[in-house]
């Protein structure tokens, strides 16, 4: 007796389980899901985060492998494999699998990622796809920018990023970007010096994706959201000013920031990126007094965070550069905060 009615009932939860997998097929088939990408500094998380908070899309985060690689072993594993062994394959995997499992339960899903290059990005929607999404349902957005625009944005976050690590702009950027010029960095040399930069680098070209539809944000004002807003045939009241608007926004990556930060993630990164090859990342801490090796580690995060910011031209720097006198820098940088030659 007590076996039928075990089997009874494993036979009745089986049901409900497979009820439940129905309306869940359901859900991710009827979910509207947004794919939002561009370069570094056009905004993705900051258009995700106001996605979410003016239309209620959940927003996934497309560095979320990147940002945990510190805390779980299997998003190490895979970043290691896309860093050290150029294969990005599960990550983008994965980041298909989180937006399928947004999409079970919210009906409408923006994931936003710096996904340069067309082959990845098909291959996350090819697993969406097969996750059960309908093509039909998924928008793709790129964001375009100004160059004059995204440089300048870039070179505030990366002077505040430096300077907090104890080190110049200066010395950063004869260091990663191999830059040679004569006294202060100010902020229209650098503009300058990030396009003429990016002009020639045809290794690392931000691709043009054929089914995407083109969203411009250069305006730092409401035309960034009408932008958006457009495309997407959304709506919002009017009576909200940009600021209101970044007030409720700003905050959300700011935390992000400071969790990914508080895992230590920029010494694993680092550690991985000195795996593949750039031995300048290398920290010896044997015979070392405890706070120093503190400091360097401290120097080396700011340097792997404002290179991972300014990646359209520090994606070779991050890696292994051929040039001794760059992984000499950066070794001086690292150990004393200052280029010593």
């Amino acid at each position: 007796m007590e076996s039928l009615e075990k089997r009874w009932n494993e036979w009745v939860t089986s049901l409900k389980k497979k009820d439940e997998t129905t309306d869940k097929d359901a859900q991710i088939k009827s979910a509207q899901i947004v794919y939002v990408f561009g370069p570094p500094g056009t905004g993705k998380s900051f258009t995700g985060d106001y996605m979410h908070v003016m239309h209620g899309y959940h927003h996934v985060d497309g560095d979320i492998p990147f940002k945990n690689v510190a805390v779980k072993p299997e998003y190490y594993e895979m970043v290691e494999k896309w860093i050290v062994k150029g294969d990005a394959a599960d990550h983008f995997s994965e980041l298909a699998r989180l937006t399928l499992e947004a999409a079970k339960e919210h009906d409408k899903v923006v994931l936003s990622h710096a996904t340069d290059k067309n082959e990845y990005r098909d291959h996350f929607i090819k697993k969406l796809i097969e996750g059960g999404a309908s093509e039909d349902n998924i928008i793709i957005v790129q964001l375009t920018i100004d160059p004059k625009v995204k440089a300048r944005g870039l070179y505030h976050r990366t002077k505040r990023q430096v300077e907090q690590g104890g080190m110049s702009l200066e010395d950063l950027a004869r260091t990663s970007w191999e830059w040679e010029f004569e006294g202060e960095l100010s902020e229209e040399k650098f503009i300058e010096l990030v396009i003429e930069a990016e002009e020639k680098d045809t290794e690392n070209v931000f691709e043009v994706h054929p089914k995407a539809v083109m969203v411009d944000i250069s305006g730092r004002d409401v035309t960034h959201f009408d932008n958006v807003d457009k495309v997407l045939g959304l709506t919002r009241s009017n009576e909200l000013s940009y600021e209101s608007i970044c007030a409720k926004v700003k905050p959300i990556d700011e935390a992000r920031d400071k969790i990914t930060m508080a895992n230590g993630f920029f010494d694993v990164i680092a550690e991985i990126f000195a795996k593949a090859g750039n031995e300048s990342l290398a920290i010896e801490e044997e015979g070392e007094d405890e706070k120093k090796v503190e400091e360097m580690k401290k120097r080396r995060s700011s340097i792997v965070q404002c290179e991972l910011l300014v990646r359209d031209i520090s994606a070779s720097s991050l890696k292994n550069s051929k040039s001794e006198k760059v992984l000499m820098r950066r070794k001086s940088l690292i150990m004393t905060g200052k280029i010593e030659e």
